[in-house]
């Protein structure tokens, strides 16, 4: 099984690149978790101005917000959040 790959919108850039490195560790194992295989429906689900359905997911502190194109194959991550 492949993995998908992960493309990252400007905000979640920017959280990763402002995030201290625990925070970047723990981003990092959970969007590697998240794109190995196919990855599934999230926890729930919020929609955009444009009509756009977003996966919402945690794992293990981090929240991520993406949508999955299956065509490319990508894990498109539109936010990236930590909870404590």
């Amino acid at each position: 099984m492949r993995s998908y790959a992960p493309d990252y919108s400007q905000a979640a850039l920017d959280a990763l690149l402002s995030a201290s490195k625990r925070r970047l560790k723990m981003a990092r194992a959970a969007i590697e978790r998240l794109c190995r295989g196919v990855p599934g429906p999230g926890d729930y689900r919020v929609q955009d101005e444009d009509g756009r359905v977003w996966e919402v997911t945690l794992i293990d502190g981090v929240v991520l917000t993406y949508w999955v194109d299956h065509a490319v194959p990508s894990v498109k991550l539109g936010l990236i959040e930590w909870v404590e």
